[in-house]
């Protein structure tokens, strides 16, 4: 049976893109899902945790809190499960998330599918630059950074903010801003189906949702 690796940056769970990345692939594939932060105590968990002068990025733990969680402290921790998926004759994986790391070490005869540069990429494919882009993060404090991507790439950018664990009310009333946008990107694997209607909906805007956008294109590359 071929083998997909889903990499999370929390704990592995089959909540949020586990089962949109199933409907996608099929029932022909196995997923083999693990999380950066599995196995963590509540210690560990807090030395993880993102400083305040840090981009942090936000994920979901297995007890359904949310975390917020320093990038460089992740890098080794991802590169554990990196290795581990490799022993295991995982051949192609997807790191489900659309921050930037440094420093990943990828193992021979693993092929990983990166979520910045996946959606990025495709970004670029529908949405050209100079075309007025949507960009919805989790946390205030990511709308610079992400934003200023956006902007750097050619685009006119409208950010907004809504925890993807947080309130749909929230989210619908974020999704406003995005009216009169050429698309809007859901920049964080958090954000499922759901939401990605929500904001079609409330914005009345074509959505690329990043999750599905990793799993249509990693269906291509199984074999």
């Amino acid at each position: 049976m071929k083998k997909l690796g889903l990499v999370s940056i929390g704990q592995a769970t089959d909540r949020d893109f586990v089962p949109i990345i199933r409907e996608i692939v099929g029932n022909d594939v196995e997923l083999v899902v693990r999380g950066a932060l599995d196995g963590l105590t509540d210690v560990q968990l807090a030395e993880a945790a993102a400083g305040e002068a840090e981009h942090p990025v936000v994920t979901e733990l297995a007890d359904g809190r949310s975390v917020r969680v320093s990038k460089p402290k992740l890098v080794p921790l991802i590169n554990s499960v990196l290795s581990g998926m490799a022993a295991d004759g995982v051949r192609l994986a997807c790191l489900m998330c659309t921050g930037s790391f440094e420093g990943l070490e990828i193992p021979e005869g693993l092929a990983l599918l990166e979520g910045r540069r996946v959606i990025d990429h495709a970004v670029l494919a529908v949405c050209p630059p100079g075309a007025r882009l949507g960009v919805l993060v989790p946390l205030k404090e990511q709308e610079a950074l992400s934003g200023g991507k956006y902007r750097a790439m050619g685009y006119e950018v409208v950010c907004g903010h809504a925890n993807p664990y947080g309130s749909r009310e929230e989210l619908s009333a974020c999704a406003e801003t995005f009216r009169g946008c050429a698309a809007v990107v859901l920049h964080c694997m958090g954000y499922l189906r759901e939401h990605r209607d929500i904001v079609a909906r409330a914005g009345n805007v074509p959505v690329l949702e990043a999750n599905a956008v990793m799993g249509h294109l990693a269906c291509e590359l199984l074999f």
